[in-house]
């Protein structure tokens, strides 16, 4: 385990400090972008980070994160449209 990963395992109140302060996250939604990151450490873009998680993501990130409350990206939204 690498330590973004380690980092990620930790607090989302300590990472997230000021924005749970300001009220601009929920700690729902704190806890769900330290899952994203810990599954997608490469992506650097917010944008692409606050995109749902898959099937498969949602999947191993439920393994340490248990209490992650999410849902996943629709089969459907990842089709091309035509």
């Amino acid at each position: 385990m690498s330590n973004v990963n380690e980092y990620y395992l930790g607090s989302p109140e300590r990472i997230f400090g000021v924005e749970l302060e300001e009220g601009l996250i929920t700690r729902q939604e704190a806890r769900e972008l330290c899952a994203k990151k810990y599954i997608r450490p490469h992506i650097t873009d917010k944008n692409l980070l606050a995109a749902p998680l898959t099937e498969q993501e949602l999947a191993s990130v439920l393994h340490v994160f248990p209490d992650l409350d999410t849902k996943p990206m629709p089969l459907r939204a990842l089709s091309p449209m035509v």
